[in-house]
């Protein structure tokens, strides 16, 4: 079993991670020597080092790559938005395999942009908000998870087929452009990837960056990211994983900055869960 302690260090956690029992394959290094573990067909691990960028805590990002062909994705909604819930309280509720912070938040705790949970539509799209996680449209034909640019690419929600959808903002295109301001803010971070063979990938950050430090060192990754997009940071920036006796856990430092997040909390509203496809 392995268990992230949020004040563990890097040391501390790749030696747990050693402990884990073998799940097949073991870690595997890539072309850019980041070591992931396969925790089922289709969905693997890594934790990456980030120490040129990372300012405060742990510094290192985890990764969780998903295929969309064999997991799908789920918007998950608190009944009381008032609180919420972390997301290991929403991996226990849910069922699912991982459970990750969606979107950003007004001071009420109301979500800022459209949801669609389970093809219902909750909100409207926001104008200030570029990007659009989408899953499940229902039509092999689609992409089954995608990161919609709305810069780039039309959308209208009369005839959208996606029956989840996250809104939040785009943080690198496919362009490699950079689609945030230079700010001194330094919180942990959360984003959402698609890759250049369809693959969902989640990052979050163990310790706190900046958004344009995190941009840059995306773009030079070399992880075929296309579209990547920014959920919500500080207190709020979360992932809880579990399967196969593998788990991990990532809570971010709430800062009670406005500037981050309106609320010093980390219970989630919102957050979107991985299932496996039956």
């Amino acid at each position: 079993m392995f268990k992230r302690l949020h004040n563990a260090g890097p040391a501390l956690l790749l030696g747990l991670a050693l402990l884990v029992p073998a799940l097949a394959p073991a870690w595997a290094a890539d072309e850019n020597k980041i070591s992931w573990r396969q925790l089922r067909p289709g969905l693997e691990f890594a934790l990456i080092p980030a120490e040129e960028i990372v300012r405060s805590g742990n510094a290192q990002l985890a990764a969780l790559r998903v295929d969309p062909a064999l997991y799908r994705f789920r918007v998950l909604t608190s009944p009381q938005p008032e609180t919420g819930f972390s997301a290991e309280e929403w991996l226990h509720r849910s069922g699912a395999l991982a459970v990750f912070n969606a979107g950003q938040y007004a001071p009420d705790h109301s979500y800022l942009g459209l949801l669609v949970v389970d093809g219902q539509a909750q909100g409207h799209v926001a104008s200030k908000l570029d990007a659009l996680f989408m899953a499940e449209p229902g039509d092999p034909a689609l992409p089954q998870a995608r990161v919609l640019d709305l810069r780039y690419s039309a959308f209208d929600l009369r005839t959208n087929p996606y029956r989840q959808i996250a809104q939040s903002h785009m943080l690198l295109d496919r362009f490699g452009q950079i689609r945030v301001r230079r700010s001194p803010l330094v919180a942990n971070r959360t984003t959402v990837a698609e890759d250049d063979m369809g693959r969902v990938i989640v990052l979050v950050s163990e310790g706190g960056l900046t958004l344009w430090e995190l941009a840059t060192f995306l773009k030079d990754l070399n992880l075929g990211l296309r579209d990547v997009m920014s959920m919500d940071g500080a207190g709020e920036s979360q992932l809880a994983l579990r399967t196969n006796g593998f788990r991990y856990r990532q809570v971010g430092t709430p800062t009670g900055s406005p500037d981050i997040l309106p609320w010093p909390v980390t219970s989630l509203p919102v957050a979107l869960g991985v299932f496996p496809r039956k």
